[in-house]
């Protein structure tokens, strides 16, 4: 009778220790300070607002051990903490908010961010997750591995830095300076006022609106991706293009020709305008067009 009955609370108790976990936490912030999350399943949702407090809400799923959030100065950590030797991992599903002036790092395995509204220097990873965030005058980096980059910007110039191994990557109304990079990852990105343009693809696809500065700068460079270029506004550049085993398409500026007759490479070299902005685009098996 007696063994029985704690089969019976066992059984009864069980559930109660697996289940989810409400979290509320809340402590001051430095409206500037440096704010670090890491997860690593679930969702992560972070939002800037106008306090000098840092409020984490959301649920601690099965597997996950505890929740660490302490503040040291001018930093604040929020960190998901699974038992040691979980081998089934654990997911969080996260809602903070932070002073919208802050840093923000932040490193997650397979849980998908949204960020907005954070003004502050942005340095995010992923690696299967996907990323959502806004970009304002700060820095922002991204690095995911095979997570999708969506980064919504406002105009403002800043450098943003998007990295990617397979992940699709889309940037909007970017300014500035703009660095990419891809092993198959296929990118959009529609600029505003380009400054600096360094962007990489190994197999991934790239699709480019941008007005370029007068003294601007565009590097682009792919092994097998096509690349599409649409130059919008003022335009006074010198153009370098080349590819060995693929066609170039321009809708201005003379015709490609043949760098050798025993060769299908082609290259295009001309100034449009004034020629202070510099354009460099060099394709090994991919298709370059560009217009304007």
């Amino acid at each position: 009778m007696k063994r029985a009955c704690l089969l019976v609370a066992a059984v009864l108790l069980t559930p109660l220790a697996h289940a989810d976990e409400r979290i509320e936490r809340r402590a001051p912030a430095d409206p500037d300070g440096e704010v670090t999350v890491l997860n690593v399943a679930g969702k992560l949702r972070i939002e800037g607002w106008d306090r000098a407090e840092v409020e984490v809400t959301g649920t601690l799923g099965r597997g996950v051990e505890r929740l660490e959030f302490t503040t040291d100065g001018n930093r604040t950590e929020i960190r998901v903490e699974l038992p040691k030797g979980n081998d089934r991992g654990g997911s969080a599903d996260l809602e903070i908010r932070i002073p919208a002036a802050s840093s923000l790092s932040t490193n997650t395995v397979s849980a998908d961010q949204t960020i907005e509204n954070v003004r502050g220097l942005q340095r995010l990873q992923a690696v299967s997750g996907d990323v959502a965030t806004e970009s304002w005058a700060e820095e922002i980096e991204i690095r995911t591995v095979s997570g999708d980059v969506r980064l919504q910007g406002h105009g403002e110039p800043a450098l943003a830095s998007v990295t990617t191994v397979s992940g699709d990557a889309r940037l909007d109304d970017v300014a500035g300076e703009v660095a990419i990079n891809t092993v198959t990852g296929d990118f959009e990105v529609d600029s505003g006022v380009l400054t600096r343009g360094r962007m990489r693809t190994t197999n991934g696809d790239l699709d480019l609106t941008a007005t370029l500065a007068p003294d601007g700068r565009l590097d682009i460079e792919t092994i097998n991706g096509d690349l599409t270029v649409d130059f919008e506004g003022p335009l006074g550049a010198e153009f370098d293009i080349e590819t060995f085993n693929g066609d170039i398409d321009n809708c201005f500026g003379p015709d490609p020709v043949r760098t050798s007759k025993f060769a299908p490479g082609r290259e295009l070299r001309f100034r449009e305008g004034d020629g202070k902005a510099r354009v460099r685009i060099k394709s090994l098996n991919g298709g370059i067009r560009f217009c304007r």
